[in-house]
């Protein structure tokens, strides 16, 4: 009686360690099905990469605004998108494709604060999927303290393009400055 007791609270136990397997393994197969790495999708959808991977573990459920984005981000079709939305729990996912009136939706006010302040980097990491680019700046603080991201920009891929071409030519334009500079400031011999 006592070892069949035993038992059965190991494998509660167990099961309380990964109450969303079912949603993980979805999301994971979702994930390689694409070919893209646990990187990629976290800096996609601006998640710590660890969170990713508690999530796809089935240790933790992502909140509803995180499940969205990455249904949006693996780009996963209506049907499949309720399953996934399901196997988190949540209640249905109305989506309603001949649903155009947006006059019964309230309207978004967004507002983004702007900071002129310039914060200098120590380290860039570019991150590249089949939908463009997410370019992560880190600095590291003094002390025993890890790097942080300090800024986080995403693009399309012809955007990075061109900027690309931008910081080229305004890379050239300011060593000629300081080339042409430096002729001048030389004593005549």
């Amino acid at each position: 009686m006592q070892v069949r007791s035993r038992i059965k609270l190991m494998s509660m136990e167990k099961k309380s360690n990964t109450p969303y397997k079912s949603l993980g393994l979805k999301l994971q197969r979702i994930r390689q099905n694409k070919k893209q790495s646990v990187s990629e999708v976290s800096g996609s959808v601006e998640i710590d990469e660890n969170l990713l991977i508690s999530i796809e573990e089935g240790r933790k459920r992502p909140t509803q605004d995180l499940l969205l984005l990455l249904i949006s981000h693996f780009n996963i079709e209506d049907e499949e998108a309720g399953r996934v939305w399901s196997l988190a729990g949540y209640e249905s996912l109305d989506i309603d494709k001949n649903d155009q009136d947006l006059s019964k939706y309230p309207p978004i006010l967004m507002l983004v604060p702007m900071d002129n302040k310039i914060v200098y980097s120590d380290k860039a990491e570019i991150v590249a999927n089949t939908n463009g680019i997410v370019i992560n700046f880190f600095q590291q603080p003094n002390g025993p303290y890890q790097q942080q991201t300090i800024s986080r920009i995403g693009m399309s891929k012809e955007q990075a393009k061109e900027l690309v071409k931008i910081l080229e030519r305004t890379i050239t334009q300011s060593e000629n400055i300081k080339k042409s500079n430096q002729s001048k400031q030389k004593p005549a011999e």
